[in-house]
């Protein structure tokens, strides 16, 4: 199961990196492009996604595969 280690991503027009760090954190870039919300619980974009790079990070739950 892959779980959540950061939620962010990068707006390709402003340059804003913008982070949503806990479950409802709904935050957007400064010039209105591109959003994320979730935080750890949930990935959630909006927005333009020309203007958007992801940069999110993921675990890996290796306890998933040793049953």
């Amino acid at each position: 199961m892959t779980r959540i280690k950061v939620n962010k991503g990068k707006c390709n027009r402003c340059g804003d990196i913008i982070e949503s760090k806990f479950r409802h954190d709904f935050k957007w870039c400064s010039c209105d492009a591109v959003f994320v919300d979730g935080g750890t619980d949930y990935l959630r974009r909006g927005g333009d996604f020309a203007d958007f790079e992801e940069l999110s990070e993921f675990f890996e739950d290796e306890s998933e595969g040793a049953r």
